[in-house]
């Protein structure tokens, strides 16, 4: 009886710590994840592995039917397809983010994985491109450290082709109904727009406003 209750007694204490570190634990699990999502695309790689117990620590997980498993007998686990949904990797360097950057439309799945352009018919060669993340609360990954961008900062969107730089122009705050910052007006010099949530509302657990950072494209 007494090692039963010491074994329940460690186990709790095992669960705290891990309760009590678990942000941090998600965070070092997807920087590790993107490093070799980021490196596989750089290396021109069709796959990702990604294994079980990765997917259950970050969420991050296959959303194209582009996945395969290991053979019987051994660790089940997921593929990450990056050379058809991958569209090229977004820095930030003064706000900590280098993210994997896939084709619209976004979904769940998608900002589980990284970020994403907002619209399935988004491209690299449009007037203003829209980029969604999450902010994930207490965790440094996606745009969850966006406010720490300031105006003036260097943007960079590596594609398989090239990379191209831009400068922050504007840092504001929406009502998640005003679409038209996503407007394209011809004539203009290229800008990205990165959009995520902000301004969250304990009471209704809803993020109220949005984000939005715009950068112009440095010739």
């Amino acid at each position: 009886m007494r090692m039963m209750m010491r074994a329940a007694g460690v186990l709790l204490i095992f669960s705290a710590v891990v309760l009590f570190f678990w942000q941090d634990i998600q965070e070092y699990y997807t920087d590790r994840i993107n490093e070799r999502v980021i490196e596989g695309f750089q290396n021109g790689e069709e796959n990702v592995g990604v294994n079980q117990f990765e997917t259950f620590i970050t969420g991050i997980e296959p959303y194209s039917e582009a996945s395969a498993e290991t053979e019987a007998g051994g660790d089940t686990g997921t593929d990450i397809n990056i050379s058809d949904d991958m569209a090229g990797v977004l820095n930030i360097e003064s706000a900590d983010i280098s993210e994997p950057l896939y084709y619209g439309p976004v979904t769940e799945a998608k900002m589980r994985n990284g970020i994403s352009f907002v619209h399935d018919d988004d491209h690299i060669d449009m007037q203003n491109i829209p980029i969604a993340g999450h902010r994930v609360e207490g965790a440094g990954i996606r745009f969850n450290y966006l406010d720490r961008a300031a105006v003036g900062d260097e943007i960079e969107l590596i594609t398989r082709d090239e990379v191209r730089k831009y400068e922050i122009t504007e840092i504001f705050e929406v009502d998640p109904s005003q679409v038209e910052v996503m407007d394209q007006t011809e004539g203009d010099p290229q800008q990205l727009t990165l959009i995520t949530c902000d301004d969250y509302n304990p009471e209704t657990l809803l993020f109220e406003k949005r984000m939005i950072v715009k950068a112009e494209i440095v010739e």
